[in-house]
This record gives structure tokens, sequence and C-alpha cells, in this order.
């Protein structure tokens, strides 16, 4: 096994770069429409609809996809195999990172969940690095029981795996935020049911599930906490408090109707401030309002379209190991998607979770590039099968034949 074929290169799956370009450029659009100076009509040319445009975050954004694409790249080469050895080191650092939190961290959005550094400008939010080091941690453990028992099987097996997530699980449940401990529980759920989990296990973890819930609710949530789940439940509870954003974000998607009101134009309700987070949580709002319904179902089909392109890529896998590290990223997007958009719509409670590739967020980006390279990696070594030259075989044909 060499570190790095160039013949790889030629397997590039450039369905999954193309979309998730086209959705980063549609992102720094939205952001750039969301975050304008609201425009009155009056705007001339190009020169007066610049003047309007906010463009610092956008070339923030712009920079935090360059770093993630470096990032993508670096992972993309190297077989993913090698990387092995160094994949206990990565979580611990991860989880190091997450309990140092706890020490130097910084409060953002009720969530002592951020490592600031205001002389550069930038947030490192390790929880966002976490599902990247569960992914691939508990990918190489189920691999390893897929390749010794045919399936997951073992209870020490599975102890592990669900060990692996609840280190991580409970240090980001503690800041508190229960948003991205929630992605690392769909992502653990994901790569045991493609190693083939027993479905009493399964069954088990549900029963589990729904007595934790109940006990979650009354001793470890805050009172803020509680509040969005009973606002979730009954949305007219609180509109000026805890239903404030989530009422906010309605009315802001519903304005647009069925074609929206167009990016960058005249009187709309992102520009003036009417949700709050526009730029990263509740971006959505702002693209619905500008592209209308259609507009927002088309983007979440390319999402899912994403998801389904690389649930094939895993079924093409090399290996065990391989088809769970692609698992493994689809759940993380997913459950991202379904989480933010969910939210935004009222048909989840509030989380400060982003949406992959369009919400501005430097340390999202970089765990979902991260993602990509991994999900190209495995697609680069995938098992091709040769086309016989048809030339060939007919001289074969004629010299058997006589």
């Amino acid at each position: 096994m060499s570190l790095y074929d160039k013949k790889d290169l030629k397997s590039i799956d450039w369905f999954t770069v193309l979309l998730v370009f086209a959705l980063v450029g549609f992102g720094l659009v939205a952001l750039a429409s969301v975050l304008a100076t609201p425009f009155d009509g009056t705007e001339q040319g190009f020169r007066d609809i610049l003047a309007r445009l906010n463009l610092d975050y956008v070339q923030r954004q712009a920079i935090n996809f360059l770093v993630g694409l470096a990032a993508m790249i670096v992972v993309m080469l190297f077989d993913y195999n090698i990387f092995k050895p160094l994949i206990p080191y990565a979580y611990i650092g991860i989880v190091g990172l997450l309990a140092l939190l706890f020490l130097f961290g910084k409060v953002r959005g009720g969530a002592q969940g951020w490592f600031v550094f205001d002389s550069i400008q930038r947030n490192i939010q390790p929880a966002e690095l976490s599902k990247v080091a569960v992914i691939v941690m508990v990918s190489k453990a189920a691999a390893k029981a897929m390749d010794t028992d045919g399936r997951l099987l073992k209870v020490k097996d599975i102890a592990l795996a669900v060990a692996y997530t609840m280190i991580p699980f409970v240090l980001i449940a503690l800041q508190p935020d229960f948003g991205s401990a929630f992605v690392l529980i769909i992502i653990l759920a994901f790569i045991v049911f493609a190693a083939r989990i027993k479905w009493i296990w399964i069954a088990g973890a549900a029963v589990a599930l729904g007595t934790a819930l109940p006990l979650m609710y009354f001793f470890v949530l805050t009172g803020r906490q509680k509040e969005r789940i009973i606002s979730f439940l009954n949305p007219e509870y609180d509109l000026l408090g805890a239903g404030y954003q989530v009422s906010k974000s309605k009315v802001v998607i519903g304005s647009g109707r069925l074609m929206g009101k167009g990016f960058f134009s005249t009187g709309t309700l992102a520009q003036l401030k009417y949700v709050p987070e526009r730029h990263t949580d509740f971006i959505y709002s702002g693209i619905v309002e500008g592209v209308g319904f259609v507009g927002g179902a088309i983007l979440i089909a390319a999402f899912f379209l994403l998801a389904f392109r690389w649930l094939y890529i895993a079924g093409k896998s090399r290996d065990n190991f391989g088809m769970l590290l692609a698992v493994g990223v689809t759940g993380m997007l997913i459950a991202h998607v379904f989480e933010n958009i969910g939210m935004t719509i009222g048909l989840m409670p509030m989380t400060g979770i982003p949406l992959p590739f369009v919400s501005y967020g430097g340390s999202n980006m970089l765990t979902n590039m991260i993602g990509v390279g991994i999900v190209l990696n495995v697609y680069m070594r995938h098992p091709v099968k040769k086309k016989r030259r048809r030339g060939r075989s007919k001289e074969k044909d004629e010299v058997l034949l006589g």
C-alpha cells in the first residue's frame, strides 16, 4: 500500500466536487444578500449596489473555504488506511480540547464551546471537529469487528463504539450544546446500522433513549433549553422569549412565497435584521425569502442528492473501513441539514446547528470539507472493473478458431 498514487487522481468523484463547490458559491451569494444594507430602489448601477454590500463576512467565509479546501486535498490524497495509526491520537487531542474549554473557553450562544482569538479575529469550536473524530474512531472500531465477525456482533465491540461517542457527547452536552451532541448520536447510529448491528440492540437503544429523554429534561437541561422545547411543542407559548427566533424565521420564510423576492432586492426582511443570526443558524430563512419555496426545495434536494451520492460511494468502497467512513460523513451531513432546516421552519427545537457549506462559520466549514475529503478518498480507491478491449478479444478469438 503506497502513500500516494497519481493514478488515483483519475478516480476523483467530480459530481461531489462540483456539487460542494456549487453549494459554497451559493452560500457566498446568500451571505452577501442577507448581510447587505437594505436596498431602497434608488440604486442606479453596479457601484451603488456594491456600496450596499457588506463583504466582510463574505471574504472571511471565502478564506474559511480555502482553508477547508486545503484540508480536503490533504485528506483526499493519501490512502485512508495510512491514517489508521494516527486516529487514536487525533481523537485524544480533540477530547483534550473539549475538556480545556471548561478552563479557557468563551461563552457564545449560551454555550461555553469556543476558543476565541481576538488578535486574528478567529474562533475555534472543538465540538465541530469532534464529529470527524467520532466518525474515524467509531468506523475504525466497527470495521475491525466486521473484518473479524462479519458484522458488529460482540458486546465489547458495541460498547467500545458507544464509549468513543459518549465521551465527547458528555463533554459537549455539559457546555451545554445539545445540538452538536445530537449530531454525534446520529453519526453513531448511521455507522452501527451500516455495520449490521442486530435489531435487538437497536430496539434496546430506542427504549433507552425514550427513557433517558424525560430524565434529561427534568435533571439535565437548563431553564433556557426547557423553554425552547416548550416553545417547539407550543409555538404560541413565548413569542417574545424562547420562541422569538423561530417565529421570526417563519415570517421571513413565508414572505418569500413561491418564487421569492430575489437576492439583492428591495425590502427584504433578512436585510432589515428581522431574524437574528441571519448569516449563521438562520441563513435558510433569508435564502427562502430570496428564492422562494421552489428555490428552498431545490436546495434541500441538492443536499439529499449529495447524501445519496455518498451512500453510493460507501457501497462501492474496497473495505469495511472505507464504507463506514463514507456512511459516517453522510450521517453528519443529514443530521445538520435536517436539524438546521427543521429548526427554521419549526419542525425541530431550536439549536445552534449551521447549514453545511452555506452558513457562515470557520470550524463548521473545515469539518465539512474534511468530511468531503474522506468521501473522495474512499471513492478514489474503490475497486475499478477493467473493461475488455474489443479489438484484442476479437484477435484472441481468431487465434483460437484457427
